[in-house]
């Protein structure tokens, strides 16, 4: 069915047209020198961190630990020179234990005369804590004994100083403070979120929920990093960077600025993920903290504005644009792309109808869409746990108990019921000549085309088991079968490996984190969806393959994309299907079954 060389010869202009958009990766821009060293005062930042440590130990959104941390922080921000009035900004949010009433606290340090025109810099902390957990008082610390040094120096830009609350449910201070202050043009934001917390380097996170990353942010906080002699952690591989857009899972504030476009990253002492308890944080370490956040606002108070966050990546050190990353997947993508319009061309020239084969796939696909609605609705009636502010809830908030495992049984029964119902219309005999096969790829490249638009990356790890697929129906061992099959199982699970690490869970639990949240809409609908047009897409290409693996008649050859006139009058009901036969067809033996002529 797949013509080999017109395939091989995609491959060989996309290795050539990759090789050139690789010449394109650039270097980040920098950021203007401070125009002082910094003079951040770790002692003093120690003495806050210890004084909110005894005030607030625990401060889990809504109870009375966040109710006097809140109040601590108003204080803490009412004596710092130069600083309009405390604003307490309440609000509440939908968690899955329910509604949530808490509070941001922030002041302005206006700028100097002249230069109100300029947008806005915020720094913000996150202040709350998830159930259970002690620690993240470094965040807060950093941020008050910075708000003090600022107050005291002229600056170009206004300085918002926000203390957050909520973040650990779906980053909703950040995103109410977002869509709540009009007071100025916000040109870039910067998060501390425990950033003296566990010793070991500085981590910078900059993705969001959105797919989107401020890369020429990222450059100028490991710049700032290095002007104020801070350690830095090694910066994440292609790998992890590809996941975390294709699938976001960010617990740090800066996503919810980059969800409004304007760049952004958090500083912390952790890789990215959920606060997990520390200690108190020493000296050295927030001096180290310390020192790289007031650095790199003053770089961005002298700079110009930094590009909106996009969809990039980082190879080396040296950024692939937005557009050429999605040139680069396109690429990927080409040569499945281009079998798929030969197989359309062929099938149209020969008169094959598709409808009936597209209706098949349809009902193949019309069981997963009823168990992903069944979830769905369990989650609405809080059988599973719902988004967190519309966004992935952290894992403590997603048990997988008695309650998960009978939303599983629900959902999967809602699955296998539909397709008892639709069995014999997607089961067809008419399905089972090639012509299926040829419609499958069809469908498995209009689908990859529509999610290369809709979120590139997740198409860049669906594109292993669309090619995988694709190469199967021209396999001719089992175990050719058995070794696309992992190929095509190996980004998901790279990906499950790589969200373990995030949320600092274990494999099974991280993919039924990954499940649950899908199914409950914390993810979005339209990537989900064409995830799974796509999987039920390549498994019912899979399916004909085993099943011609377990009919024995996987040696004789691929599928033909356009069926034999017998094959034409068996599908019609007027003659049986011909059985094929193992030997090699003629030039010219049009009429005789032939050993690629299999179903």
């Amino acid at each position: 069915m797949l013509n080999g060389r017109l395939y091989r010869l995609s491959w060989l202009v996309a290795a050539l047209a990759l090789l050139v958009a690789l010449l394109t990766l650039e270097t980040p821009g920098g950021t203007p020198d401070p125009p002082l060293p910094p003079a951040f005062d770790a002692m003093a930042a120690r003495g806050i961190a210890a004084d909110l440590a005894t005030v607030a130990p625990e401060r889990v959104p809504g109870t009375p630990g966040d109710a006097a941390s809140a109040a601590w922080m108003a204080g803490q921000l009412g004596a710092v020179p130069g600083a309009t009035r405390v604003v307490r900004q309440r609000f509440s949010v939908t968690a899955p234990s329910g509604r949530v009433v808490t509070e941001n606290v922030y002041v302005a340090l206006p700028a100097r005369e002249g230069q109100g025109s300029r947008g806005a810099l915020v720094i913000s902390s996150p202040r709350d804590t998830p159930p259970g957990v002690r620690g993240g008082e470094s965040g807060s610390a950093v941020l008050v004994q910075l708000a003090r040094s600022l107050g005291t120096v002229a600056r170009n830009r206004p300085v918002l100083i926000v203390s957050t609350g909520a973040s650990t449910m779906g980053n909703a201070g950040a995103r109410w403070f977002m869509s709540r202050f009009s007071g100025a043009p916000v040109a870039a934001a910067v998060s501390l979120d425990d950033p003296a917390g566990v010793p070991g380097g500085l981590y910078v996170w900059d993705d969001g929920q959105d797919a989107r990353r401020s890369i020429p942010m990222v450059a100028a906080a490991q710049q700032a990093a290095t002007r104020a002699d801070a350690p830095l952690a090694a910066a994440p591989g292609p790998f992890p960077q590809i996941a975390e857009m294709a699938v976001p899972q960010t617990s740090g504030d800066q996503a919810a600025y980059v969800a409004q476009g304007v760049p952004a990253v958090s500083i912390a002492a952790r890789p990215e993920g959920p606060l997990t308890g520390g200690i108190l944080p020493s000296e050295d370490a927030l001096g180290d903290s310390g020192r790289t956040a007031e650095t790199l606002i003053s770089s961005l108070d002298r700079s110009d504005a930094l590009p909106a966050p996009a969809v990039g990546l980082l190879v080396n050190g040296r950024e692939l644009r937005p557009v050429m990353s999605r040139v680069v997947i396109l690429l990927l993508a080409l040569p499945l792309l281009v079998a798929a319009l030969d197989l359309a061309v062929r099938l149209r020239r020969a008169g094959v109808r598709v409808m009936p084969f597209v209706a098949a796939l349809l009902w193949r696909l019309l069981p997963v869409v009823a168990a992903l609605l069944v979830g769905h609705l369990l989650a609405i009636a809080g059988m599973i746990a719902s988004p967190a502010g519309g966004w992935p809830p952290l894992p403590e908030s997603v048990p997988f108990d008695l309650a998960a495992m009978v939303a599983i049984l629900l959902s999967v029964g809602a699955g296998v019921l539909t397709w008892r119902l639709v069995r014999n219309r997607a089961m067809r005999r008419d399905a089972e000549v090639a012509s299926r096969a040829a419609v499958g790829v069809i469908a498995l490249g209009a689908a990859c085309l529509v999610l290369w638009f809709v979120s590139p990356f997740a198409l860049l790890l669906a594109l292993p088991a669309a090619h995988a697929a694709l190469i199967a129906t021209r396999a001719k061992r089992p175990w050719q079968v058995l070794g696309l099959a992992l190929v095509a199982a190996a980004p998901a699970v790279l990906l499950t490996w790589w969200a373990a690490g995030r949320i600092d869970r274990g494999i099974p639990y991280t993919a039924w984190y990954l499940l649950e949240t899908t199914v409950s809409g914390a993810r979005g609908v339209a990537g989900p969806v064409l995830a799974a047009v796509i999987l039920v897409t390549a498994w019912s290409l899979g399916s004909l393959v085993m099943s011609r693996v377990r009919r024995g008649l996987i040696a004789a050859g691929p599928y033909r994309p356009v069926p034999t006139d017998d094959e034409r009058m068996a599908r019609r009901g007027h003659r049986p299907m011909p059985r094929p036969s193992l030997t090699r067809r003629g030039r010219k033996g049009r009429g005789t079954p032939v050993g690629r002529g299999g179903p």
